[in-house]
């Protein structure tokens, strides 16, 4: 009985979060399944689960689409898109997985296209800081450190909203053990970079 209990004690030290996993399928590349779901991945619309659509953009109200190369590419041969309202349907739809966040997270990281508001983590939304842009996407950071270790669902959602056309993309999310910058960091270093190719482009212009 002794053993039994000593091995269960070191069972439970060596996982002490139990049946929790990793987030899975964070690039989408595993497309779907047969049961017309992005692996390890749940959607919803209007916070009910609902099918994915494949390779094709739904034209009224909210849905979500796993896209391919006929729509143009994020990074590698799937992206996401979530579709909120849309010719006056007013709903919502979201992309939800619940897993752990590795122990060493200090940032999330994704590209897209995405409002403000549009990503959470276990009911909290995580303040999104532009670190880059592209001609098709942002790269998005979020500083998920407070949360290091926890598991919870990580949901990105476009919201309902009086507006056409409101739409998310995500595509190649990332745990970094890197901090996100601050976000007046960002804005000087995109200021310094404009600044020297100021400087850079009036002396070619003197010479």
């Amino acid at each position: 009985m002794k053993i039994k209990i000593v091995l269960f004690l070191v069972s439970m030290l060596a996982n002490p979060l139990g049946h929790a996993q990793g987030f899975l399928n964070l690039n989408f590349e595993q497309g779907l399944t047969a049961s017309n779901t992005i692996p390890g991945w749940i959607a919803y619309v209007n916070n009910s689960p609902t099918e994915v659509i494949s390779n094709d953009i739904a034209l009224n109200g909210g849905a979500v689409c796993l896209l391919g190369t006929n729509f143009g590419i994020i990074q590698g041969n799937y992206y996401v898109y979530i579709q909120g309202q849309s010719q006056g349907f007013p709903n919502s739809a979201s992309l939800g997985q619940t897993g752990i966040i590795p122990l060493t997270a200090q940032s999330l990281i994704f590209w897209g296209n995405v409002n403000a508001n549009d990503v959470s983590f276990n009911g909290n939304v995580l303040p999104l800081v532009v670190l880059g842009t592209t001609a098709n996407y942002n790269i998005y950071g979020a500083n998920v450190s407070g949360f290091a270790g926890d598991t919870g669902q990580l949901l990105f959602t476009s919201l309902s909203s009086q507006m056409e056309g409101q739409w998310d993309s995500v595509d190649n999310i990332q745990f970094s053990s890197s901090p996100v910058p601050e976000p007046s960091a960002v804005g000087l270093s995109a200021l310094g970079s404009a600044l020297l190719a100021w400087r850079r482009w009036r002396k070619c212009a003197q010479a």
